[in-house]
């Protein structure tokens, strides 16, 4: 009677091992990943983000210039020629004053700062952007260089358009009596621009009210649940095996036994997660366009949205991936116990009993 008892709590632990294993494949894969730069360092990379810049910068560019000519009306200044040029005008500009390189480099340095402040003493979060290349590289005689060649490929604006317009019509270049004018212009528009950024850029210290900051704000007070769950996922791990050594108490007489008591459980929760890992990624793209994305506004940049939700896609594939390998070593052990117990002498069953064991 108590070996009957004993071996049905040994099936229960190993029943409740395959369920928790299946969660803890899953969580351990995300949870020690979420919080950490490398996923997405190599998501940006992945998905080719940098190099999108351009025409992100574009849509966003058009957008402003759209809502400053609402809010001043027509009036225009040399720097408005930035809002008429086209993508490729702004893989020229953009290329001159902050290349993929350039804007790899400050992003994997704030994301390895924003990490590192996550996971620091200190009680605010900080993430420190240097601007002063950025700086160099807008008031630079390339910067000028790439807007004067990409006025130079327009149509040149006659006498009468410049009367009748009273200034320079969208989408013309001047004449080239006026480039020693127009270049002076540029020169100072930027050097006014340079002079109002500032060296440095925190934006957890630019207040909620700034760009992202209610995604910033949003992240610094969920910081102590996030390292809770981070802390969580590490030793995860820890419930199975507790459960495996349960059932080993409870069930397991023989090596044969003990084989079959782990290499079964082990089986079913890797082929289980396997199973569920696969499908998760298709069900992503699934779940933005039919329910996410549809909560957007109409206004919001197309570009954007792509290239954000391929970011978040990038991260989801290499959790899945984790999530697989994990539950591949873990199925696989299981098959091999299962097929070493095949080989093993059996012993001679108890009175009453065939169970393993």
């Amino acid at each position: 009677m108590l070996r009957l008892l004993a071996r049905f709590i040994a099936a229960c632990c190993a029943l409740a091992f395959v369920v928790v294993a299946v969660g803890v494949i899953f969580f351990q894969a995300a949870g020690t990943r979420f919080l950490q730069a490398p996923i997405y360092k190599r998501a940006l990379v992945q998905e080719r983000f940098y190099s999108r810049v351009p025409a992100l910068a574009a849509d966003l560019a058009v957008r402003a210039a759209k809502y400053r000519s609402r809010v001043t009306g027509d009036a225009r200044d040399a720097l408005d020629v930035l809002a008429e040029l086209t993508v490729a005008d702004w893989e020229r500009l953009v290329g001159a004053v902050a290349p993929a390189a350039y804007l790899q480099a400050q992003a994997e340095s704030g994301l390895d700062q924003l990490a590192k402040s996550l996971h620091a003493d200190s009680a605010a979060l900080s993430v420190e952007f240097s601007l002063v290349e950025l700086k160099r590289r807008l008031a630079s005689p390339e910067a000028e260089a790439a807007i004067l060649e990409i006025l130079q490929r327009r149509p040149a604006a006659t006498p009468e358009e410049m009367q009748q317009a009273g200034r320079l019509p969208a989408g013309r270049r001047p004449p080239d009596a006026m480039l020693p004018q127009v270049r002076e212009q540029l020169r100072t528009g930027m050097r006014s621009l340079v002079d109002r950024l500032p060296d440095t850029c925190d934006p957890f210290a630019a207040g909620p009210n700034i760009g992202g900051g209610r995604a910033v704000t949003a992240l610094s007070d969920s910081r102590d649940t996030l390292l809770t769950v981070e802390r969580w996922a590490r030793w995860s791990p820890a419930l199975p095996a507790v459960l495996l050594l349960l059932v080993a108490l409870f069930g397991v007489r023989s090596l044969r036994g003990g084989l079959l008591w782990w290499g079964i459980p082990c089986f079913l929760a890797g082929a289980a997660a396997a199973l569920l890992a696969l499908p998760v990624v298709p069900a992503t793209h699934w779940a933005f366009s039919l329910l996410i994305e549809p909560l957007f506004p109409p206004a919001a940049p197309a570009a954007l949205i792509a290239a954000v939700f391929g970011v978040a896609t990038d991260v989801v594939q290499e959790v899945m991936t984790a999530s697989l390998i994990s539950a591949c070593w873990l199925g696989g052990g299981g098959l091999v116990c299962m097929i070493l117990a095949h080989f093993c002498p059996r012993k001679a069953p108890a009175t009453g009993s065939s169970a393993p064991g």
